[in-house]
């Protein structure tokens, strides 16, 4: 039986790092916030990420931050964001 590899590229979430998963929020490739893990903007790299945030004027703090979402394969739809093309 195949077994189903685990991903983990950085994500922006948005919110409490004690929230549960439940409530978690992240940032969309919009830079808008959504409840969906499957459409939350994924990044090679952490500095990838800092530098959506800085292009799309979002402020990364205690509420709103860079760190590391475990994505299975059938949570993966969509491709990692190359940040060349935000630049």
């Amino acid at each position: 039986m195949p077994q189903k590899t685990k991903q983990r590229p950085f994500v922006i979430f948005s919110g409490s790092k004690q929230q549960t998963e439940a409530g978690m929020r992240y940032i969309a490739n919009d830079g808008s916030s959504t409840i969906s893990k499957s459409k939350a903007a994924r990044f090679l790299t952490f500095w990838d990420a800092k530098e959506f945030a800085e292009i799309n004027h979002i402020a990364l703090n205690a509420h709103t931050y860079v760190d590391r979402e475990e994505f299975t394969e059938s949570e993966r739809q969509d491709e990692l964001i190359d940040s060349e093309r935000h630049t």
